[in-house]
């Protein structure tokens, strides 16, 4: 069984329905991560404990070929915040099981202990086309009339709800949603259009949709569920992307920070294109179609000199492109510098490196409902330490 398998099985047992199988499962290795937790064993002892348990259990769970090598010092909890350390061939793997973060501020993060940081919230800055901005945790409520739209913010979602008034264009104005380090948010646009923004991201939108095309801009990233319409297009514009769709769900990961534009499609058709502005002129490019389950990847940087082909991931992981939409983070394969620009997303912080980094990829998933000190455990049990000083993070492996 792969990880995935694991994962959906983890899932399932914590949102009850789980076959009696894979309860049973579960609950053995819980059993044996109490046993071996609460046993007074030499360190010789825990360690043979250990392995026995992974060579019963593990194996039902990954497949037989792959080296399993056990877990070395750590402390085992029963319930949601059980921790499982795996080491696999000679990468690294961890996961630690929690509730998912909600997509709303239905929940507030828990306090941070001293010396540690909360989880990001539900929080956004609404800017008006005059300039205004609104801060978005704390209005509730109608909070502004937009351009033929009445702006509504209700728990952590911001929508513009059509006044029905008859299109003008020259009465079409933009807004802009802006999510900072340690934010998340979703907005409903006029026409019905869903858009979860994931932290340092923001939106540009018009108001009220007129003419013949809908048109928005992302910078960062953004899940979409764009409401169909045959007769107007949707296009999400980033620095270097230019996306059509007539009604769709996809995710586009367009952080400036990152190497890549991934833009990953889970339902409908959408037509991925380059463009870019050269000497105030609007260049374009290469273009793709995307089928359901592909991913569009595309260098993050254009040149003047020439373009990058998109690269097309015909299977892509999706658990991992949606993990953050879904409370979690979520690693397959990854180094430490790409886990730690999500961290600094995440929690506001900023990194420093004292050391060079390592070549050591990592796989796992853990919730995003977490405070910093729990991410930052799984890493130092493989070596990767810390050290946190308001609020710059120190990689000092």
């Amino acid at each position: 069984m792969d990880k995935q398998s694991f994962f959906r099985i983890l899932d399932k047992y914590q949102d009850g329905t789980a076959s009696a199988a894979e309860k049973t499962l579960i609950e053995e290795y819980y059993r044996r991560l109490e046993k071996a937790g609460n046993t007074d064993l030499s360190a010789e002892e825990e360690t043979a404990l250990k392995e026995e348990m992974y060579s019963q259990i593990a194996a039902r769970l990954w497949d037989r070929d792959k080296k399993i090598v056990p877990i070395a010092k750590m402390r085992y909890r029963l319930v949601a915040a059980a921790v499982i350390l795996v080491l696999i061939g000679a990468g690294s793997y961890f996961l630690l099981m929690n509730e998912p973060a909600p997509s709303t501020a239905s929940t507030r993060p828990t306090e941070a202990k001293p010396h540690d940081l909360p989880p990001g919230r539900d929080a956004a800055t609404l800017t008006l086309a005059d300039g205004r901005t609104i801060v978005l945790d704390s209005a509730n409520g109608t909070i502004t009339k937009q351009g033929g739209a009445t702006v509504i913010n209700v728990n952590g979602q911001v929508s513009y709800a059509n006044t029905g008034g008859k299109e003008n264009p020259a009465a079409v104005v933009y807004n802009k949603v802006s999510t900072a380090r340690g934010n998340q948010y979703q907005l409903i646009l006029a026409d019905g259009t869903k858009v979860w923004l994931n932290s340092a991201s923001s939106l540009r939108f018009p108001t009220s949709f007129a003419g013949d095309r809908r048109e928005v801009e992302l910078d960062g990233e953004g899940y979409f569920e764009v409401a169909k319409d045959a007769r107007k297009p949707f296009h999400v514009k980033t620095r270097t992307q230019d996306i059509e769709v007539l009604g769709t769900h996809f995710n586009v990961n367009a952080y400036s920070d990152e190497a890549t534009v991934k833009t990953t499609l889970l339902e409908g058709s959408v037509k991925v294109g380059e463009w870019s502005t050269v000497d105030g002129e609007i260049k374009t490019g290469n273009k793709v179609m995307l089928k359901p389950g592909e991913q569009a990847i595309l260098s993050g940087h254009s040149t003047q000199s020439g373009r990058q082909a998109f690269t097309i991931n015909h299977s892509p992981d999706i658990d991992q492109v949606m993990a953050w939409k879904n409370g979690w983070f979520e690693f397959d394969d990854t180094d430490i510098k790409t886990i730690m620009r999500q961290i600094s997303r995440w929690y506001d912080v900023d990194i420093r490196y004292e050391t060079k980094t390592a070549d050591e990829k990592y796989g796992g998933r853990i919730s995003r409902n977490l405070n910093l000190s729990n991410i930052l455990k799984m890493l130092e049990n493989y070596g990767v330490h810390f050290k946190l000083e308001g609020k710059t993070l120190t990689v000092i492996r």
